[in-house]
């Protein structure tokens, strides 16, 4: 049954329990969604409409129907129905959960797109069956859903259960003739078609996970056969694997990566990539272990990679399996490298899924495989890197020709594709699992790490920025993501994205050219043939963005742990090193100019501070990855971390010590504070974040100090916007009006605490463990050495 409420109902889970109901799923409606006229909620306007799909037993359903009937004749209900009557109150609808809920109108759109003429060719689809935790329930609706499918001429080829006390995923892959499944998209209401089959939940296309697709033989840079090249590129095989690839299968043996990597074949799928169609992850290794080799090359410190395909490389790409669900590749592919008894990788805290679901958008319903990201961050401890997406499909420009967009300035045809790409946002969201919660989800700056010589592009590819500036990837799919939290988290080096423009129809259609030595980064490739061993090509996308970002963490880790870092010496647990190298990410990240001045035009046009913002973070993120504010404290500057633990309605007070010579002094500082946690999630509540953190500059019990002590206002993103997300990144600056004063010990108490933002689904036992990082910095041409100061009275404390 479906209840469809004006507003969330804070104790309907409560409610429906007592009377033997299990309560599924809570989803908020659209915006669109009409609440009908006279019912009786104050401030109406401002309504939540929200939708909770129900599993009643067959007797509590036969009591809710007459219940509601009674209730809708206006009739009082018998004693001891208060609860009910009170929720009906509140009800827009009751109605059974339908065949248009669990075909969605997205769903079939893509189903049709991928039927083919012939209707005797099989289609894979999949079935979720409702998450109860009932298994003799889910294995009914698995037996009946079995024989519906066998009914139409299909066949169950694959299936996928995980059930944890915490986390329910069941689901069939059927392959259905295309005539049948043409049927059912004709008409999802048939009495004994599969969309009517109570046990399902959702009715979907496969989820098919794919690389950014290329031409063959696109970017190739030679051999690279320059012995200074390789210069210090053997990786010490006894180096733990601090990182995990789930991708294709890479050359493991190319010179760039001498034992760097190593591959674990978990699903029996390096058999069916052959090894000059194995570009993608063998590119992936090469960003992650060497980054740009047209830069430096340099090895990451102190870590390999360890690989578990879960892609079959082809010619042009690299997909998921087509006779097994994706979710479940993912899920066996995490269980066998981080559990059990001799798990594969148990030195990895980080790991890259530079991949994306093929017309994955992000629509508004988490997927399954960001659920199920979300779930293993929480429960392992493990950071997720993962990429934006590449939208594949051109980028309208309207009223405008190619020869006239080759003719314009290069100012005018940033605005042009800026433009372009906002009014055009809803069809280039999000790649699934990109909008989970847990994960740091990475977009694609469109610029290069080193210089490429003359920078002169072929005939027919044009720039569409300027060289000098960082501007999001005409191709980079953009946020927000789920519940409006900040996504993409942070951009990182991609790539200059360049294109080629074709007139159609009096428009423009922009596609981002094969990356080409003046603007792509240089990365290991496949052979053309046993001949030629060492091969580099040039690459681009949030793919490589994702993959330098992996880097930049490798490599902050090593500096946390190394000499002079805030935990030298010290092996920390994967939680603790995953929360505190995403914590450093986000809170190294800063808005290029770029950012700022699409923020000012969007406040030129009449958008308020809001609205202005979030058309920045929805490209930008926090900003742009930069990894030598991850590894130490940026000039004139300090940089503090650490790591605690919180329940539900408790805190926990760092103290950062204030520098005496900032006291009467009117000098331009700013502050950013930083936290990063894992949260549990429910997928059955709309709030499926449990946990919601924050830091506030207060002791324990006093009221916030909204200046923090030092006379700061806040700056973008807004206290809003961090809220919503589980990494919070408060950005403060000086007014400059106003002077602090304050003693030789004085300190900025900061009390990070933490609630329950699901409305009930937090348990006051549940552990949150975070990271922290604070960073006070001052203008560069001051003579205050804040560094020096913060240190020596940290010491000092430390002896006492």
């Amino acid at each position: 049954m479906v209840f469809v409420s004006a507003v969330p109902i804070a104790n309907l889970i409560r409610v429906a329990r007592d009377a033997g109901i299990e309560v599924l799923t809570e989803v908020d409606l659209e915006d669109d969604y009409a609440l009908p006229g006279g019912m009786p909620i104050d401030g109406i306007e401002f309504a939540n409409p929200t939708l909770y799909a129900t599993m009643p037993t067959e007797g509590s359903l036969q009591t809710l129907r007459r219940l509601w009937r009674t209730y809708r004749r206006g009739e009082d209900l018998p004693d001891g129905q208060t609860p009910w009557r009170n929720l009906f109150d509140l009800l827009a609808e009751l109605r059974p959960w339908g065949p248009a809920d669990r075909l969605t109108l997205e769903a079939r759109e893509i189903i049709r797109d991928r039927l083919p003429f012939d209707d005797e060719v099989a289609v894979n689809l999949e079935l979720e069956i409702w998450p109860t935790r009932s298994d003799e329930r889910r294995n009914q609706w698995r037996r009946e859903a079995q024989a519906r499918v066998e009914a139409f001429g299909g066949n169950i080829i694959a299936r996928s259960i995980i059930s944890e006390i915490d986390f329910v995923y069941d689901a069939l892959l059927a392959s259905m003739p295309a005539g049948a499944v043409r049927e059912m998209l004709d008409n999802p209401a048939a009495p004994e078609g599969l969309a009517t089959l109570d046990g399902l939940q959702f009715i979907l296309p496969q989820t098919i996970a794919q690389t950014i697709p290329v031409e063959d033989e696109a970017g190739d840079a030679g051999p690279g056969d320059d012995p200074a090249s390789r210069r210090d590129a053997q990786f010490d095989p006894e180096l733990p694997a601090r990182a995990l690839l789930l991708d294709g299968t890479p050359i493991a043996a190319h010179p760039d990566l001498n034992d760097g990597v190593y591959i674990e074949d978990v699903h029996d799928l390096v058999r069916l990539s052959q090894v000059r169609q194995r570009r993608h992850a063998t590119s992936m290794s090469s960003l992650i272990l060497r980054g740009d080799l047209n830069a430096d090359g340099v090895p990451v410190s102190d870590s390999r990679l360890i690989t578990i395909p879960v892609l079959v490389d082809n010619d042009n790409t690299a997909v998921s399996p087509e006779s097994r669900l994706f979710v479940d590749v993912i899920h066996t592919a995490l269980v066998a490298a981080l559990e059990g008894q001799n798990p594969i990788a148990p030195d990895a805290f980080v790991v890259n899924l530079s991949i994306g679901v093929m017309n994955g958008h992000f629509t508004g319903r988490l997927s399954a495989l960001a659920r199920l990201l979300d779930w293993w961050a929480y429960r392992a401890g493990v950071l997720f890197v993962v990429s934006a997406g590449n939208v594949g499909d051109a980028l309208t420009v309207s009223g405008i020709n190619a020869t006239a967009f080759e003719d314009a300035a290069i100012e005018a045809r940033q605005a042009m594709v800026d433009e372009a790409r906002r009014a055009q946002r809803h069809r280039r969201t999000l790649l699934s699992p990109a909008e989970a919660m847990n994960v740091l989800t990475v977009g694609a700056a469109s610029t290069s790490s080193a210089a490429k010589g003359s920078g002169i592009l072929p005939a027919g590819v044009l720039a569409v920025h300027d060289a000098a500036s960082v501007v999001p990837a005409v191709s980079s799919a953009a946020g927000p993501g789920a519940y409006r939290a900040i996504k993409p988290d942070v951009i990182a080096v991609g790539g200059r994205h360049d294109v080629r423009a074709s007139s159609i129809s009096g428009n423009l259609n922009l596609r981002v050219a094969n990356a080409l030595p003046a603007s792509g980064l240089l990365v290991a490739a496949p052979p053309h043939s046993s001949a030629v061993s060492g091969r580099r090509a040039w690459a681009c996308g949030t793919s490589c963005a994702a993959a330098l970002t992996t880097r930049s963490i490798l490599q902050a880790a090593a500096a946390l742990t190394g000499p002079d870092g805030a935990y030298e010496g010290q092996e920390l647990p994967r939680r603790d090193m995953a929360l505190l190298t995403r914590t450093l990410t986000v809170h190294g990240a800063r808005w290029p100019e770029s950012a700022a001045d699409l923020r000012s035009s969007q406040m030129a046009s009449g958008k308020n501070h809001e609205h202005a913002g979030a058309e920045v973070l929805s490209g930008y993120g926090y900003g742009l990855v930069n990894e030598d504010l991850m590894s130490e404290g940026p000039p004139k500057g300090a940089t503090l971390v650490g790591l605690g633990t919180v329940r539900k309605d408790g805190a926990r007070v760092f103290e950062m010590p204030l520098p005496q010579s900032l006291s009467n002094d009117r000098v331009h500082r700013s502050l950013l504070v930083t936290l990063a946690w894992f949260s549990p999630i429910d997928v059955a509540r709309a709030r499926y974040r449990l946990a919601r953190l924050e830091a506030v500059a207060a002791d324990e019990g006093d009221e916030p100090d909204n200046e923090w002590r030092l006379k700061m206002k806040g700056d973008v993103p807004t206290s809003n916007a961090i809220a919503k997300g589980t990494v919070w990144s408060r950005r403060l600056s000086h007014a400059r009006v106003l002077t602090p004063s304050f003693g030789g010990d004085a300190i900025i108490p900061i009390r990070v605490q933490c609630s329950d933002s699901s409305g009930g689904g937090l348990s006051p036992d549940e552990d949150i463990r975070f990271a922290i990082a604070v960073t006070l910095q001052l203008a560069i041409d001051t003579r205050h050495d804040i560094h020096t100061e913060i240190e020596n009275r940290l010491r000092i404390r430390q002896t006492q």
